[in-house]
């Protein structure tokens, strides 16, 4: 049975890697096909910027799905279980709603579709270092790192329910490309921020002499 807890750690974690590879591949090409296809990317106003910033924050988030799965494969061994088989699918099929959701007519659903994005990809890292420190292996890097709280993690989530709310209001009533675009650039400050502590994470790892902190362990 030792044996078999083994190859699953070792075999598991790269599988997976490899089926989220494909669909983040599928996720960039719908992506690419809408920018060469709307014909509203193409004009000198307020909505072509909005599209825009729409779209360079939606590959940002491609990014970080990617990488949260990538760093956290490459550090650390843990015990999957039989959901690290289904959360890729579940992450492609709400990229790809994103996607299609990219029109300025449909944008209260496009930010309520990037909140649960944002809000999947943490509580995937959660969970997986929750499992990374129950394993063993991974002693040394946990050793002096006290478990994450609730309250951790209370910025992210506020402005998660930020995105949340604000996407439900503008499902419902109409918004300007203004307002629009003042929400889309704290969407994307928020993926920026993610994006510099992965990255800032990653570094402190390969340092012998700095035990870094990464989020929600």
């Amino acid at each position: 049975m030792n044996d078999i807890r083994n190859r699953v750690r070792s075999n598991v974690p790269a599988v997976v890697l490899t089926l989220l590879g494909i669909i983040q591949a599928l996720a960039l090409e719908q992506l690419w096909t809408h920018v060469l296809h709307s014909d509203v990317l193409y004009a000198l106003n307020w909505q072509t910027l909005t599209t825009w910033t729409q779209i360079f924050t939606t590959l940002i988030a491609i990014i970080l799905v990617w990488l949260v799965y990538a760093v956290n494969v490459t550090r650390f061994r843990w015990l999957p279980t039989v959901y690290e088989f289904i959360l890729p699918f579940w992450v492609g099929f709400i990229q790809l709603l994103v996607i299609q959701a990219l029109a300025t007519t449909a944008i209260g659903f496009w930010f309520m579709l990037m909140g649960v994005l944002f809000g999947t990809m943490i509580w995937i890292a959660q969970t997986t270092l929750r499992k990374a420190r129950l394993d063993g292996g991974n002693a040394s890097f946990f050793a002096t790192i006290p478990p994450a709280t609730w309250s951790d993690f209370l910025p992210t989530l506020t402005i998660i329910g930020l995105i949340l709310t604000f996407g439900l209001y503008a499902a419902i009533f109409k918004t300007g490309d203004l307002t629009n675009l003042s929400m889309l650039l704290i969407m994307l400050l928020f993926a920026c921020l993610h994006f510099k502590a992965l990255t800032d994470g990653w570094q402190r790892s390969l340092s012998p002499n700095d035990n870094p902190t990464p989020p929600g362990c």
